[in-house]
Parts: structure tokens; sequence; C-alpha cells
């Protein structure tokens, strides 16, 4: 697992160039058991050993010679990897991809917002490889000594999106409503933009120009909860996050900061969703981390 120095250059990385390349990661960038929501773009690729993850409240199993593009903003919670795990990640921002889905990318792309996860061939694993290495030669370089380059990353970037589609087509992938995946996406979205500001469904369902019944229907139909699961889920998680890794803030500073007037009705919402209060959970969670 990097550690946090790593994860630090890797963000000042992001930050600085929107991608990295990791090689040779051996677990997952977080603790197990701890939920999270990640605001990058992810391409996992395994190389060898297995792993097992919660990935949008549903159980994944992740093996040599899987493929697993994360999309900003989905839920992420780590169970266990074997000690031979061994996967290459591209790690790129969600201002990248952003960039990339309007310039250039096909709409198969939002397909891995609902299957994120595809087996490939060893020949399948060598091409991709091979554009892997070439994303990592570009990233290290500057606007200076390789003019164009965010423009050839962008390329390079969208090859891997395009050749991945091309094996899930040969391998007859199930194919999910286009209008569902869009809205889905659009949710996600939305989502991360406002969690802070509003829970209620009816709010994205405006957004989104549906009802809130259809809107919670189509949710349900494509991810198998309905939307206001999905919110109170992504809430939590990253309700847990805080408590965990910001000291620096008082339980009632969360509630304040994920939109709750009162702290009660914040320890309310927190305690149906887990069953312990979230100073409970803060509390063990540091008695954890000693």
């Amino acid at each position: 697992m990097p550690s946090s120095a790593q994860n630090e250059q890797l963000i000042s990385n992001i930050k600085k160039s929107d991608i990295a390349v990791l090689r040779h990661i051996n677990r997952f960038p977080a603790p197990n058991n701890t939920e999270f929501v990640s605001p990058y773009l992810v391409i996992s690729i395994n190389n060898k050993g297995t792993a097992r993850a919660i990935y949008d409240m549903k159980e994944v199993a992740f093996k040599k010679n899987d493929i697993a593009v994360v999309m900003p903003n989905h839920l992420l919670c780590p169970l266990y990897n074997s000690e031979d795990y061994d996967v290459t990640l591209i790690v790129a921002s969600e201002q990248f991809i952003e960039e990339l889905r309007h310039r250039i990318l096909s709409y198969d792309y939002s397909k891995f917002h609902i299957a994120p996860a595809s087996v490939l061939t060893d020949e399948q694993m060598l091409m991709l490889q091979k554009v892997v290495d070439v994303i990592e030669l570009i990233s290290t370089m500057t606007e200076k000594t390789l003019p164009h380059r965010r423009e050839m990353l962008i390329y390079q970037l969208n090859t891997i999106f395009e050749l991945i589609n091309s094996f899930r087509r040969e391998q007859d992938t199930a194919v999910f409503s286009p209008r569902n995946e869009s809205l889905f996406n659009d949710f996600c979205n939305l989502l991360a933009a406002n969690y802070r500001h509003t829970h209620e469904v009816a709010f994205y369902a405006k957004q989104l120009h549906l009802t809130p019944k259809y809107f919670s229907k189509v949710i349900l139909q494509t991810v198998g909860v309905t939307a206001g699961e999905w919110i109170e889920q992504y809430i939590i998680t990253q309700a847990k996050n805080i408590l965990t890794t910001r000291k620096d803030m008082t339980v009632q500073q969360v509630a304040y900061y994920l939109g709750f007037n009162e702290l009660s009705a914040f320890s309310r919402y927190f305690k149906r969703a887990t069953g312990i209060t979230p100073s409970r959970y803060a509390a063990d969670r540091l008695k954890d981390n000693k």
C-alpha cells in the first residue's frame, strides 16, 4: 500500500499534470473495510493476485487480467487482497476526464459507471500495457519539452477507453439502457457537487427534469437501490471519511459541513444507517489507529 508520503506525492502529481501512473501497487490505497469516494478516475490493471471490494454497495471480485475503470464519485470499500496482489493504476483528475469526455471520448464511457470491470486475455493485456507505457512517459514530461503534451495524454487515455470497449464488445458484455446510464452518471456528478447542501431526492429529480417517483425507479433499476438509499450511503461514506481523517473537526462541525442544521439530526441520521452514533464511530476509529 502506498505510504502517506507516496499518497501526498501522487496527489501533487495529479494536481500538477492531471494524470499519474503507479506501478506494482500491492494493496488498495485505503485501509480495508474503510468506505471512500474517490474524486479521481482510476483505471486498475490487475497483473496478478486477487482482491475483493464493495463497489456501489455490491461486492465485486478482482483477479489476474481483470481491468476496472472506476469513474469519479462512486462508492468503494476495500475488503481483501492476496499477498501476491499486484496492480498498475492510472489515476486522472476529475477535471481531466471531464475534458476528455467533452472533447473526444465516445458515449460508451458511461457504461463504466455501472459495470466497471472486464476480463482481458494475455494478448489484450499486452496491448493495454503498451499504451500505459506511453502515458507514463508523456506524464513525466513538461509542456516546455513536449508541446501539446496535454492533448497527447487525452488521446492516449481515449485509446485505452476505446480498446477496453472493443474488448468488452468482443466478450458480449451485458449492455445497459443508454438512458439509464446517462441519468446515473449525471446523478453521481450532481450528488458530488451538492451533497453538502441538500439530501432530498426531489432536488436531484428536479435537476434531472424527472418526477421523484420516476427518478427513484430509474436508479433502482440501474444499481439495485433507490435514489434515497444511494444519497444516504454517499453522505454516510463522506461522514466516515471526515470523522476518521479530520482530527481538527468536532462532530458538530462535521454535521454542519454535511448540511445538517443540528448535531442531533446528524446523529440520528448516522445511527440509523450505521447502528452507532458519529461520536462513537470517531472514538472507535481513533482507538483502532493507535
